[in-house]
């Protein structure tokens, strides 16, 4: 009797203690998340390239108090996507490679969450497929972080025979972003359609007319305030079709226009202005 109750006596603790660590993760995320959004609207690069890795690690000490928690994996998921993109994958492509795979793990997670979908990862195509209809607007930011991070990560391995799998996924995952919802996050679905139509060849699911209609879409939804779509659309498809007018002014657009047109996405603006000196200095290459 008394090993029972020893043992009941301990269960009850564990079940307290997993408890608590849960209710102080969920206390403590408003603060986090509220670092997160004032890092959104940070205009010096230097001071947020250091930052949001610290950042990052917090939410994951978070995450191990509440393991189950959406929001908290999909700040992650966006968090490992949007610094992979900012600051690393121009000067390190393998360490950018490895952190979207980290933030498509996280993006993975919370739609299990969310949906219930277990090991999405592996399911055939068809099944792929069928379990994306039946999702809906709770899954929405795990999904399109998922198609972000999946689509930076074929970008750098576009030589991996793994890639030739993944390019159909990533396309039904974005056109399911945009039937949900076109507008979500400054209308990302139509940037990244725009981005994957236009970044490759017809062979590899490229088209271009695809992508100048995603392109101009968002564009038209942002008031072409949101600057990364001006980067992207003059880096895809403008080079892909060898259109070196629409190159130049838009990457001009983007050096004229004012980062705070934006406030709440300052630091996205800002990396758009900076990549986008970078790859003026690179027309006489790309054309």
């Amino acid at each position: 009797m008394f090993r029972v109750s020893c043992f009941i006596f301990l269960c009850l603790m564990f079940l307290v203690s997993c408890s608590a660590q849960r209710m102080a993760a969920q206390l403590a995320f408003p603060l986090v998340q509220g670092q997160y959004k004032a890092m959104q609207e940070e205009a010096d690069l230097g001071l947020a390239a250091k930052a949001i890795p610290s950042n990052l690690k917090m939410m994951e000490g978070l995450l191990k108090g509440d393991e189950s928690s959406t929001p908290i994996l999909n700040n992650l998921a966006e968090g490992f996507c949007s610094y992979s993109f900012s600051f690393i994958e121009d000067s390190n492509p393998e360490r950018a490679s490895a952190l979207y795979q980290r933030g498509r793990g996280y993006a993975v997670r919370s739609l299990a969450e969310s949906s219930g979908v277990k090991d999405l990862l592996t399911l055939t195509g068809e099944e792929f497929q069928f379990v994306l209809k039946g999702m809906n607007a709770n899954d929405l930011p795990a999904l399109f972080w998922l198609g972000q991070c999946w689509s930076g990560w074929l970008m750098l391995n576009l030589g991996s025979p793994e890639t030739f799998a993944d390019i159909s996924r990533v396309e039904w995952l974005m056109k399911r972003t945009a039937e949900l919802d076109e507008d979500y996050h400054y209308a990302g679905p139509h940037l990244a359609l725009g981005g994957f139509y236009g970044s490759r060849t017809k062979m590899l699911g490229g088209d271009p007319e695809k992508a100048r209609y995603h392109f101009e879409r968002n564009l038209e939804l942002n008031q072409r305030k949101f600057l990364l779509t001006q980067l992207i659309y003059a880096r895809t498809y403008a080079v892909q079709s060898q259109d070196k007018e629409l190159f130049g002014r838009l990457l001009k657009e983007i050096l004229d226009s004012s980062s705070n047109a934006l406030p709440e996405q300052r630091l996205a603006n800002e990396v758009a202005k900076q990549k986008a000196r970078k790859l003026l200095d690179m027309a006489d290459e790309l054309f």
